[in-house]
């Protein structure tokens, strides 16, 4: 009977051990992505999240706010926004994104949508297609703060000459964030980022 206690236990260790693992993961994920700085860059590349029809989820509108802030403070020149269809959305997370840049005075032109990607390393893939076709050289990564280390990791990948900025998440996006470090393990044993920092 012993035995099987001691078996309980090592079990509670290693759940308890793991939980504490992913907990310390998702705080160094925001933290590194928090601590970014973007450098002026000719594009900023928002990366998508869900939308509700035309009203952003409250993480693509920090994102998009963040966008805003850039621009208006000479940062970038443009902005691609990336982002297809889910199956549960009624319209694209580009067409989205655009709308709310125009509405809060960003210029039309100045926003290039990007329909397709599915992902974070098809938004990198599909919005870097873009920056050949238009000319632009650098670009500023704009996502949300957990997001952010892998999507710089995936856009180094790729050969984008890229820095990124944060949108800082809130507690509700905790779970988001504990996502997030089962995708960068993924990413990083499928070979589709380069990891730059050290938990």
């Amino acid at each position: 009977m012993a035995w099987l206690w001691m078996c309980l236990l090592a079990c509670v260790v290693a759940l308890l051990g793991s939980l504490g693992f992913l907990f310390r993961f998702a705080h160094r994920l925001m933290y590194v992505g928090r601590s970014q700085r973007p450098e002026k860059s000719d594009v900023g590349v928002v990366l998508g999240a869900y939308t509700d029809g035309f009203e952003p989820s409250q993480p693509l509108a920090a994102r998009l706010r963040t966008a805003i802030a850039l621009y208006r403070q000479g940062y970038i020149q443009a902005i691609i926004v990336s982002g297809g269809q889910g199956e549960n959305e009624s319209v694209s997370e580009a067409r989205s994104m655009k709308r709310f840049l125009v509405m809060n005075g960003i210029p039309a032109d100045a926003v290039h949508e990007e329909r397709m990607s599915t992902n974070t390393w098809e938004n990198l893939h599909h919005s870097s297609a873009i920056m050949r076709a238009r000319g632009y050289r650098t670009a500023i990564i704009i996502t949300s703060d957990y997001h952010l280390p892998r999507a710089l990791a995936v856009a180094r990948m790729m050969g984008i000459q890229a820095t990124g900025c944060g949108a800082a998440s809130t507690k509700g996006e905790f779970r988001a964030a504990l996502r997030e470090v089962f995708a960068h393990i993924q990413y990083m044993l499928q070979g589709r980022q380069a990891p730059s920092w050290k938990l």
